[in-house]
């Protein structure tokens, strides 16, 4: 039996506990001061301590993995803390999904072509020397909104530009990804695509709780314009959304129309879990701005499943699970090469 691997971050439980559920082996690559935490969970069933989760690539590691018929998962951490560059060159052990497609996910001009690809048209983006609005600046990378900044003019964004090089964020000013902010409600589509179906599941829907951004509302405007409280994006929770039902169309056909132009652009395609976020507007229409290429965060409030899973399956299935299951009947198919990169 395959035993399913991931990082000891980000959603490591809900993958591990929806492997054991489907009656696979489990695998945590755990920090060694996180392990405490993870010693709580018996459907951990082996667990290799690292000291930095770029140990991974590391002959030794990969040869463990290996020697556990590993699949490795990802999530926002392999991303941030090993890098894509090492996934695609480095990594021996079998990933579920399409390793490729996380260079796009990272690298915020291939992914704002993947979009617009699919049919979705994100807000414009803008140059230093254009910003005549209002813009959210965004830095390259999974690292959960950190460092993210609203400016209206170029001064605003020389300022808050050369204290983010000063702290090592940044390396020039080419990192910066300067958007035009659109105002609306935060939606965020959790979606699995199984090329073994040939379907796009619509999973959950949530949307992020950032420390600053969604707290100052509680603060008087003549208190916030004193104190001069900086805004800030970093994801501390997410919240879970219904949608009306009367834009659900709307949502799978975003979906469907992802995955067909990830097949055109980066073979194999989409596989498994992905994101597509974005704002309804005032009048009605979604406007999106990013995608996750893998499983999301935000899938973690529903590990006995949503609203929108129920609605496919008689029993609980988060996205972990659904990862699990996917792996399952590729093995019993034997089309395992469908799903693995």
């Amino acid at each position: 039996m395959k035993t399913i691997a991931t990082l000891g971050s980000h959603c490591a439980l809900q993958l591990l506990k929806g492997a054991k559920d489907e009656g696979l082996h489990t695998l945590l690559i755990c920090l060694k001061k996180r392990a405490n935490l993870y010693r709580r969970f018996n459907f951990i069933e082996k667990t290799i301590l690292v000291e930095r989760f770029d140990e991974v690539i590391q002959a030794e590691k990969q040869e463990e993995l290996l020697k556990e018929d590993s699949i490795l998962i990802p999530h926002g951490t392999l991303i941030s803390e090993v890098g894509v560059d090492l996934v695609e060159r480095a990594l021996k052990v079998p990933l579920f999904g399409n390793r490729w497609i996380l260079r796009w996910e990272a690298d915020r001009r291939l992914k704002e072509r993947l979009m617009r690809e699919a049919g979705l048209e994100p807000p414009p983006q803008l140059k230093p020397e254009e910003i005549d609005r209002l813009c959210i600046v965004k830095l390259p990378g999974a690292a959960g909104g950190r460092g993210y900044f609203l400016v209206s003019s170029r001064e605003e964004f020389n300022s808050f530009a050369e204290k983010l090089k000063a702290s090592g964020l940044v390396k020039s000013e080419e990192d910066f990804y300067i958007q035009e902010y659109c105002v609306g409600v935060p939606i965020y589509f959790q979606y699995f695509y199984s090329p073994l179906e040939e379907k796009v599941e619509l999973l959950g829907i949530d949307r992020r709780y950032e420390t600053s951004v969604d707290s100052i509302g509680r603060i008087p405007a003549k208190y916030q314009i004193n104190l001069n409280i900086p805004l800030t994006y970093i994801v501390v929770g997410n919240i879970p959304l219904v949608l009306r039902e009367s834009l659900l169309d709307e949502a799978y056909e975003i979906g469907e129309a992802f995955v067909e132009a990830s097949k055109k652009n980066v073979p194999p395609g989409m596989i498994g879990p992905f994101c597509i976020e974005g704002v309804y507007t005032d009048n009605g229409s979604f406007v999106p701005f990013e995608f996750s290429a893998r499983i999301v965060a935000g899938t973690n409030l529903y590990i006995d499943g949503s609203p929108y899973s129920k609605l496919i399956y008689d029993e609980p299935m988060s996205m972990g699970r659904r990862i699990a299951r996917e792996i399952k009947n590729g093995l019993e198919r034997g089309a395992l090469d469908k799903i693995i990169t």
